[in-house]
Protein backbone atom coordinates (compact mmCIF):
# COMPACT_ATOMS: atom_id res chain seq x y z
CA UNK A 1 0.00 0.00 0.00
CA UNK A 2 1.36 3.36 -1.30
CA UNK A 3 -1.19 5.79 1.27
CA UNK A 4 -4.48 5.63 3.06
CA UNK A 5 -6.72 8.43 3.21
CA UNK A 6 -9.40 8.84 5.20
CA UNK A 7 -12.07 12.06 5.45
CA UNK A 8 -15.54 12.30 7.28
CA UNK A 9 -18.38 11.78 4.64
CA UNK A 10 -19.23 15.47 3.39
CA UNK A 11 -19.08 16.76 0.43
CA UNK A 12 -16.89 19.48 1.29
CA UNK A 13 -13.87 16.64 1.97
CA UNK A 14 -14.43 15.12 -1.48
CA UNK A 15 -12.56 17.14 -3.49
CA UNK A 16 -9.58 17.10 -0.66
CA UNK A 17 -9.20 13.24 -1.04
CA UNK A 18 -9.21 13.71 -4.95
CA UNK A 19 -6.53 16.74 -4.30
CA UNK A 20 -4.42 14.36 -2.06
CA UNK A 21 -4.81 11.05 -4.22
CA UNK A 22 -3.80 12.91 -7.40
CA UNK A 23 -0.56 14.24 -5.48
CA UNK A 24 0.06 10.59 -4.69
CA UNK A 25 -0.27 9.15 -8.18
CA UNK A 26 1.50 12.25 -10.00
CA UNK A 27 4.60 11.84 -7.41
CA UNK A 28 4.39 7.66 -8.17
CA UNK A 29 4.28 8.90 -12.24
CA UNK A 30 0.53 7.89 -13.10
CA UNK A 31 -0.93 9.37 -16.04
CA UNK A 32 -3.43 12.16 -16.69
CA UNK A 33 -5.78 9.67 -18.08
CA UNK A 34 -5.81 7.28 -15.06
CA UNK A 35 -5.72 10.24 -12.85
CA UNK A 36 -8.92 11.20 -14.17
CA UNK A 37 -10.21 7.59 -13.90
CA UNK A 38 -9.45 7.61 -9.91
CA UNK A 39 -10.82 10.92 -9.60
CA UNK A 40 -14.45 9.94 -11.53
CA UNK A 41 -14.44 6.75 -9.42
CA UNK A 42 -13.44 8.16 -5.80
CA UNK A 43 -16.31 11.55 -6.98
CA UNK A 44 -19.09 8.69 -7.91
CA UNK A 45 -18.31 6.45 -4.58
CA UNK A 46 -18.10 8.96 -2.41
CA UNK A 47 -21.07 10.81 -3.66
CA UNK A 48 -22.92 7.27 -3.24
CA UNK A 49 -21.97 6.49 0.39
CA UNK A 50 -22.64 10.23 1.80
CA UNK A 51 -26.46 10.12 -0.13
CA UNK A 52 -27.56 6.84 0.61
CA UNK A 53 -25.15 5.34 3.61
CA UNK A 54 -26.26 7.84 6.22
CA UNK A 55 -29.75 6.97 5.52
CA UNK A 56 -30.26 5.10 9.15
CA UNK A 57 -31.49 7.52 12.22
CA UNK A 58 -28.24 7.06 14.90
CA UNK A 59 -25.26 5.97 12.39
CA UNK A 60 -23.35 9.18 13.23
CA UNK A 61 -20.64 10.29 11.15
CA UNK A 62 -19.53 8.75 8.02
CA UNK A 63 -16.13 8.21 7.73
CA UNK A 64 -15.15 7.47 3.84
CA UNK A 65 -11.01 6.22 2.97
CA UNK A 66 -9.52 5.24 0.16
CA UNK A 67 -5.93 2.83 -0.09
CA UNK A 68 -3.94 3.00 -3.04
CA UNK A 69 -1.58 0.51 -4.35
CA UNK A 70 0.58 -0.24 -7.20
CA UNK A 71 1.62 -3.90 -8.06
CA UNK A 72 3.50 -4.11 -11.80
CA UNK A 73 1.11 -2.51 -14.04
CA UNK A 74 -2.07 -2.43 -11.94
CA UNK A 75 -3.55 0.17 -9.45
CA UNK A 76 -5.23 -1.04 -6.90
CA UNK A 77 -7.50 1.28 -4.87
CA UNK A 78 -9.68 0.02 -2.07
CA UNK A 79 -12.39 2.22 -0.96
CA UNK A 80 -14.27 2.14 2.73
CA UNK A 81 -17.25 3.28 3.84
CA UNK A 82 -18.64 3.29 7.18
CA UNK A 83 -22.49 3.66 6.00
CA UNK A 84 -25.40 1.28 5.57
CA UNK A 85 -24.66 -1.81 3.57
CA UNK A 86 -24.77 -1.57 -0.45
CA UNK A 87 -23.27 -3.39 -2.88
CA UNK A 88 -22.91 -1.62 -6.16
CA UNK A 89 -22.18 -4.37 -8.24
CA UNK A 90 -25.64 -5.43 -7.69
CA UNK A 91 -27.08 -2.74 -9.06
CA UNK A 92 -29.21 -3.25 -12.31
CA UNK A 93 -26.76 -2.16 -15.66
CA UNK A 94 -28.72 1.09 -17.12
CA UNK A 95 -30.67 0.92 -19.98
CA UNK A 96 -28.20 2.67 -22.32
CA UNK A 97 -30.65 1.99 -25.48
CA UNK A 98 -33.92 3.74 -24.03
CA UNK A 99 -34.73 7.50 -24.65
CA UNK A 100 -33.12 9.65 -21.89
CA UNK A 101 -36.58 10.85 -20.58
CA UNK A 102 -37.46 7.05 -19.85
CA UNK A 103 -34.41 6.35 -18.26
CA UNK A 104 -34.73 5.44 -14.45
CA UNK A 105 -32.13 8.13 -13.02
CA UNK A 106 -29.49 6.87 -11.29
CA UNK A 107 -27.19 3.69 -12.36
CA UNK A 108 -24.55 5.31 -14.65
CA UNK A 109 -21.83 5.84 -12.27
CA UNK A 110 -21.66 2.70 -11.01
CA UNK A 111 -21.71 1.64 -14.85
CA UNK A 112 -18.89 3.76 -15.52
CA UNK A 113 -16.65 2.86 -12.80
CA UNK A 114 -17.43 -0.99 -14.11
CA UNK A 115 -16.31 -0.46 -17.74
CA UNK A 116 -13.00 1.88 -16.12
CA UNK A 117 -11.68 -0.94 -13.75
CA UNK A 118 -9.92 -4.10 -14.39
CA UNK A 119 -10.96 -5.73 -11.86
CA UNK A 120 -13.88 -4.59 -9.25
CA UNK A 121 -15.18 -6.46 -6.13
CA UNK A 122 -17.32 -5.33 -3.09
CA UNK A 123 -17.34 -6.98 0.76
CA UNK A 124 -19.11 -6.26 3.86
CA UNK A 125 -16.43 -5.96 6.44
CA UNK A 126 -17.43 -5.67 9.88
CA UNK A 127 -19.03 -2.32 9.61
CA UNK A 128 -17.72 -1.08 6.38
CA UNK A 129 -18.46 -1.26 2.75
CA UNK A 130 -15.75 -2.05 0.86
CA UNK A 131 -15.27 -1.87 -2.56
CA UNK A 132 -11.79 -2.82 -4.49
CA UNK A 133 -11.20 -1.52 -7.98
CA UNK A 134 -7.94 -2.43 -10.19
CA UNK A 135 -7.05 -0.73 -12.87
CA UNK A 136 -4.44 -0.77 -15.83
CA UNK A 137 -1.62 1.18 -15.68
CA UNK A 138 -0.80 1.98 -19.41
CA UNK A 139 2.59 1.70 -20.44
CA UNK A 140 4.24 4.67 -22.55
CA UNK A 141 3.82 3.22 -25.55
CA UNK A 142 0.15 2.89 -25.16
CA UNK A 143 -0.69 6.09 -23.56
CA UNK A 144 0.60 8.01 -27.03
Amino acid sequence: MLIRLIVPGEYARVEDLNASLEAVLKRHGIGRNVCGDVRLIVEELASNAIDYGCGEPGRGQQELSVDIGIVEDLLHLEFRDTGAPFDPLTAPEPDLEADIVDRAVGGLGVYLIRNLAHRIAYARIDNYNVLRVSLRIPTTESEA
